[in-house]
């Protein structure tokens, strides 16, 4: 079972990550703020992080970082924020995140953003497949 690492600060958006996440199948660890979460990184050693930009004792872009250098594998990192500061994709991007979402966002984006992340071929939960080959 894959394991997600979500910091975020708010409560409500974090228990909504996290349910619907496991539900997804995953491993979900939250962490409230920047300290807690590299200790859960080390910890865990989680297979991607979701991060708030703006979190308590830090942000998201030092957590990046910080888990990137105590992390024994490369970890894709998809960044959440609610700021509409300039130069927060940018900087995201230079720090090699795989993906960026602007809240509010739209939940079955976030989750496709995460398979593609983890190299996962899953169909979206709201779309059947059909297969018409013949």
């Amino acid at each position: 079972m894959k394991k997600i690492l979500i910091v975020e600060d708010d409560q409500h958006i974090a228990k909504a990550l996290a349910i619907r996440l496991k539900a997804a199948g995953y491993e979900v660890t939250v962490a409230p703020d920047a300290m807690t979460a590299v200790a859960a990184a080390v910890k865990i050693q989680p297979d991607l992080a979701l991060l708030d930009i703006s979190v308590p004792a830090g942000n998201g872009f030092t957590v990046a970082e910080k888990i990137q250098d105590l992390v024994s594998t490369a970890t894709p990192i998809i960044f959440l924020t609610a700021s509409k500061q300039p130069g927060l994709r940018q900087k995201a991007q230079e720090l090699g995140a795989v993906g960026f979402f602007e809240k509010p966002y739209e939940a079955g984006e976030l989750l496709a953003a995460i398979q593609r992340a983890l190299g996962e071929r899953r169909a979206p939960d709201s779309i059947t497949v059909l297969d018409l080959s013949l």
